[in-house]
């Protein structure tokens, strides 16, 4: 009866903790849209072995979708699939192999990720070994302020009585002295 328990809850434990929330997740037009990351994947894999190079040439030529901006996710872009529990031959993405690479490199070595031993590591970027390539996209609309100055415009009264108007507005809104009333004045009527 004790074993009998301790399978049950195994097969309870496991199962609970590989499901994948659907509900994070979007599919339409061979893309899935992580609404969690705002990253919107490829449907599929490239579904062959790639050296990191040809990973990287595959994603940036990818169109899927009808988008032409992607690109090779980061360690910590895949790592959001990892928290995801994306894994190979899953109903959300179609990965065929566990091991995917990432954008990062050093010296002669990339980074990839291993969803599932759900980790990240390094690799030399010449193993083509099973290693795939999953372009990924942003979605996030970065809105930058941008300040408009316009050339200050110059509109100068035409009419002597439309240059009185205006010191007269002026002058009543107690932007200008009586004094400078007065002399602004008599430089107008002066001008005649």
């Amino acid at each position: 009866m004790q074993k009998l328990l301790i399978i049950l809850c195994l097969v309870l434990i496991s199962g609970c903790a590989d499901d994948v929330d659907k509900t994070q997740f979007d599919i339409s037009n061979q893309t899935v849209l992580d609404t969690k990351s705002e990253l919107m994947w490829a449907h599929s894999d490239n579904s062959e072995s790639l050296t990191w190079q040809e990973a990287v040439d595959y994603c940036e030529n990818y169109r899927g979708g009808g988008y032409d901006d992607w690109r090779m996710p980061k360690r910590s872009e895949l790592q959001t699939l990892i928290e995801a529990k994306i894994q190979k031959e899953g109903d959300l993405i179609n990965i065929t192999s566990n091991l995917i690479w990432a954008s990062e490199t050093d010296d002669s070595k990339a980074a990839f990720c291993h969803l599932a031993n759900r980790r990240c590591s390094w690799m030399e970027r010449v193993i083509s070994i099973s290693l795939r390539a999953l372009p990924v996209r942003d979605t996030k609309i970065e809105i930058k302020a941008v300040e408009i100055t316009a050339p200050p415009v110059e509109v100068r009264p035409q009419t002597t009585e439309q240059r009185l108007q205006v010191i007269t507005l002026l002058h009543k809104q107690q932007l200008i002295t009586d004094e400078e009333y007065e002399l602004k004045k008599a430089a107008i009527l002066k001008d005649i």
